[in-house]
């Protein structure tokens, strides 16, 4: 799917209209141009503009290793690369002029010489041939109405102020920003991000010529090392060869004449520059942005990340960047996806570039040694990695980019699930585990990858068996699958058209039981499971996808427990999509009852042996996120609290009932009477967040976001809500009992939703019977802020105090809030 960029020809000025775009994209280099390529081809509208009046000219950087020359493929781009690139097949090294150790790449793992300009252009092209063009010299001023809580709200646009070639300046409003505008980035300064790290005292000189007599092998690097310096030769195209070195200290700005000399003194000897193309000097830098993400915009490539040309990876770990953040922002515009899958990306990238940076930084020290025992090391060293096959098996791999592994996201798979032989021995094998992408030639024939594939997409790759044959897998899988039928393909092995995939996949995953991998739209296995785990695959998906979403009207309903083999009948009732929730007495008259921002269900605790167990049942639900349910993913909205009461009271064939939320949840039980008022008896509202949220002001807000992961601001909040007059003893457990209730993440989240959730208009004149409850003691929730809320929303409303409590009565006064909720409750 892909969706055409408006150009001039369609209305000129029309063409950068805020809403004919979803992401602008700041920066025209490789990793700006593949993020533009990925999203367009996702069908997400993009902007993407250079502050440059023009393409480089110069080949900067070289290598493209054959992770990358996945991504191009995948653009559909391979064949401009295979048309002008030179593959490089094996690398020497040489020790004060001598041969140490030769490197020979096998085909698969070898990487392309294609200069930085050249893969501008191929990537250029493919921008155009989607629909999307650059617009040059557009300078990014400022970005405006950036969060800088780090929330990503939905109101919240960001606004970035352009300056174009005319001088005239544009005020751009656009829902996402990718910063890919280079070490300088406008975007990351901006944003207030630290560009962490040093620069070498080193400077280097590179020039591309050509070799009179053409007396070097086209496809073999040579790397010297000497006492007096480094010297590397690296082919490229039409000719021309790169010479890099370190310069001395005394050389000013570098000609072909200072290389010359260099080559002549640290090279073999007998070779003539000629005809250069480019002569530069220059520092290196090993730095690292404290983060790639804050709210709507993120940074990639060199905006995130600046190190040594040493290995030639800086071109690839941006356009690996840019893929990575492409397909999880696309899946989010299109609706597709929860936008807690966004905040992956810092950690998965900021580790690449972690070990870039380290990788390279070792390489270049190693490079610059001279005392006598260090070149004598570094000597052995090679010598000894050559013999074993260490650089063979180990380090060309991960410089192909065929061995990064992405670590498990924070709220991913559970430890404790089943360990199986093929995971341990996937294990030793990175390229098979969890995080790993799928083998190359692989993902092809399965048709997960590859120009032909579906790039929205997550696939569902399930394997039959060899020992332990399970026919019926992909089909309970593909059921199982079915709330996100949009989203996700199923491809049964066994059921490609001859033997060959399903015993290749067998082979190269290390598992011959039948079993699944979850593996996401760029390639990387999410989750590897068996049939007993197929519960913790439906969470997955949950976690990481909207349910219905990318379906035609009709598809992706769940299938009903009739239609799924026995074994997984339970799973479908207790896999997350039902809340937890404790119940209380066995009465005629139903209650679900929601808990604050601080605590689970055991908040409640002290009331319940004052409830009259005979006249009423009460059920206290646990919110994601918290107590019983801390670890099932969700939006964390009230909303989705909401949404979660009706599936409760669905699942204990409770038609009708009454809804009683403290604090935090004084939201969701009015959201609830707005979804089915109809099923709703009474409400009542503990020292509730009313149907118009609750702005916390500027100056106390700190207080309270950082109360999600510290809790000594849980236990000034708890001490001031509950009026500074209780025990310091009970305030600080409270405050641990809370941080051990509800983790950060969801704390922040539903801190958000209720300070910026407004549905007063929708809710007010609703004639249910509503109670509000305040603590006489209750700084935050008084009964003159209720009176201009609560009860002017509900004509049926009362308000009653509670005498000698503050925001928590259920425990502060547990037996005179029992016999006030249940004399309301009764009438």
């Amino acid at each position: 799917m892909t969706t055409r960029y408006p150009t001039e020809e369609d209305g000129g000025a029309d063409a950068a209209r805020p809403d004919m775009y979803d992401v602008l994209v700041v920066g025209a280099g490789p990793t700006g141009l593949t993020a533009a390529c990925e999203l367009l081809r996702r069908g997400v509208r993009v902007r993407i503009v250079d502050a440059a009046p023009g393409p480089s000219v110069h080949s900067k950087a070289m290598l493209v290793w054959p992770r990358t020359l996945d991504i191009l493929e995948d653009l559909g781009l391979s064949g401009g690369v295979g048309q002008v690139a030179v593959k490089l097949r094996q690398m020497t090294y040489y020790s004060e002029k001598k041969p140490v150790t030769r490197m020979r790449m096998a085909d698969d793992m070898a990487p392309y010489c294609l200069p930085q300009r050249l893969t501008e252009e191929v990537l250029t092209e493919g921008l155009h041939r989607l629909g999307g063009r650059v617009e040059r010299g557009v300078r990014l001023v400022s970005l405006q109405d950036v969060d800088f809580s780090g929330a990503i709200r939905e109101d919240r646009p960001v606004t970035a102020v352009l300056e174009h070639a005319d001088g005239s300046v544009e005020r751009a409003t656009v829902a996402w920003v990718i910063g890919a505008d280079g070490a300088t980035s406008a975007v990351r300064r901006q944003l207030g991000i630290a560009y962490e790290g040093a620069t070498y005292e080193n400077r280097f000189l590179i020039t591309d010529a050509r070799v009179a007599g053409d007396p070097l092998e086209p496809d073999e690097i040579h790397y010297y090392q000497s006492r007096m310096g480094v010297l590397a030769i690296v082919p490229q195209p039409f000719g021309l060869f790169r010479f890099f070195t370190n310069a001395p200290a005394d050389m000013g700005d570098g000609t072909l004449a200072d290389m010359q000399r260099l080559v002549d003194l640290r090279g073999p000897g007998g070779l003539r520059l000629t005809d250069p193309d480019w002569v530069t000097t220059f520092r290196v830098h090993r730095r690292r942005a404290a983060s790639f993400q804050l709210s709507r915009v993120f940074l990639a490539g060199d905006a995130a990340h600046a190190h040594s040309p040493m290995g030639g990876q800086g071109l690839n770990t941006g356009i690996q960047d840019a893929q990575n953040i492409a397909w999880k922002l696309a899946s989010v515009v299109r609706g597709e996806a929860r936008t807690a899958l966004l905040e992956s990306y810092t950690p998965e990238r900021a580790a690449v570039a972690d070990a870039v940076v380290r990788d390279t930084d070792l390489q270049t020290r190693a490079a610059m040694w001279t005392r006598g025992s260090q070149v004598t090391l570094r000597d052995t060293a090679m010598r000894a990695l050559d013999r074993t096959g260490v650089l063979d098996r180990f380090y060309v791999p991960v410089a192909a980019g065929r061995r990064w592994v992405y670590g498990p996201a924070p709220d991913g798979p559970r430890r404790g699930r089943p360990v199986h032989w093929c995971s341990a021995r996937a294990g030793l094998r990175r390229h098979a585990r969890e995080g790993a992408a799928l083998p190359r030639r692989l993902a092809v024939a399965l048709g997960v990858a590859g120009p032909a594939a579906d790039p929205v997409r997550l696939h569902l790759v399930v394997l039959p068996g060899e020992k332990d044959p399970d026919r019926g897998l992909a089909d309970a899988v593909r059921r199982l699958a079915g709330p996100w039928a949009g989203q996700v393909r199923v491809v049964d092995a066994a059921a490609l058209p001859g033997r060959g995939p399903a015993a290749s996949a067998a082979r190269e995953l290390h598992c011959r039981h039948a079993g699944f991998h979850l593996v996401r739209p760029d390639g990387h296995i999410v989750l590897h499971g068996h049939r007993e785990e197929l519960r913790e695959l439906y969470d997955t998906l949950d976690r990481l996808l909207v349910p219905g979403a990318g379906t035609a009207p009709g598809a992706g309903v769940p299938p009903t427990t009739a239609e799924l083999p026995l074994e997984e009948e339970d799973m479908y009732q207790t896999a997350g999509s039902v809340p937890f929730a404790h119940t209380v007495g066995s009465g005629p008259h139903k209650v679900i009852v929601l808990h604050s921002l601080f605590g689970g269900h055991q908040s409640f605790s002290p009331l319940w042996p004052y409830l009259d167990g005979s006249r009423f049942t009460y059920a206290f639900m646990d919110a994601r996120g918290f107590g019983r349910s801390l670890d099932v993913a969700g939006t964390y909205t009230t909303d989705e609290i909401a949404s979660d009461v009706l599936t409760l009271a669905d699942s204990m064939g409770w038609q009708e009932f009454s809804l009683i939320g403290h604090s935090l949840g004084g939201q969701p039980i009015q959201q609830v009477l707005l979804k089915a008022p109809q099923r709703v008896r009474r409400i009542v509202g503990l020292s509730p967040v009313p149907a118009g949220g609750m702005p916390i002001p500027d100056s106390d807000f700190p207080l309270f976001a950082e109360a999600a992961h510290k809790v000594e601001n849980r236990r000034i909040v708890i001490d001031l809500t509950t009026g500074n007059r209780l025990s310091p003893h009970w305030v600080t457990s409270f405050a641990e009992s809370s941080m051990k209730e509800v983790g950060p993440v969801a704390f922040r989240s539903y801190l958000d939703s209720f300070r910026t959730t407004d549905f007063a208009d929708r809710v007010s004149g609703a004639q249910v019977p509503a109670l509000v409850v305040v603590g006489e003691h209750d700084p935050a929730v008084t009964a003159e802020s209720m009176q201009e809320t609560w009860m002017k929303h509900y004509p049926n409303g009362r308000l009653a105090v509670v005498g000698n409590a503050g925001h928590y009565p259920m425990v502060e006064t547990p037996v005179a809030l029992a016999t006030l909720l249940e004399e309301f409750l009764s009438q």
